[in-house]
């Protein structure tokens, strides 16, 4: 009976629950930022043929800061999230073009705004199901009669 005494009245674990509230606060504001940014991004692929450098990283480093949030509400971790830690490391990516990969050569950038004809794009990385298969050797069918 005393350990859960002892339990109730430690200030460390108060100290953490107010931590968690307020940090369960700012993922409520979190996930409406992320809304924002999802819908703009999409806006920007939508006009302009590709998305926006700043917005894919604000993207990124809000989704890692989610990550480490639930992981401090979860008890996973005792570190606390920014504004008590640096804000979370972005790393580089390509991002999004809506031109195909293969028509995108060295030295070749994307224009704004320019379109695509679906059709003349060809990959030719992509398998096809649909070409006609092969018969089998004559010998391999005799082997396995």
């Amino acid at each position: 009976m005393s350990d859960k005494k002892i339990s109730l009245l430690n200030a460390n674990t108060w100290i953490r629950g107010a931590y968690m509230l307020l940090f369960g606060l700012l993922l409520v504001a979190a996930r409406l930022i992320i809304s924002l940014v999802v819908v703009v991004q999409f806006l920007f692929v939508l006009f302009t043929g590709s998305d926006n450098d700043n917005l894919r990283n604000l993207g990124q480093g809000l989704g890692k800061w989610v990550y480490q949030t639930l992981m401090f509400l979860t008890f996973n971790s005792e570190e606390k999230p920014f504004p008590f830690d640096e804000w979370p490391a972005v790393e580089s990516s390509d991002g999004y073009s809506a031109r195909p990969v293969d028509e995108v050569k060295k030295g070749d950038e994307v224009e704004e705004g320019e379109f695509v004809d679906a059709e003349e794009a060809v990959n030719d990385d992509i398998p096809s199901f649909t070409a006609e298969q092969s018969e089998p050797d004559e010998d391999a069918r005799k082997t396995t009669n």
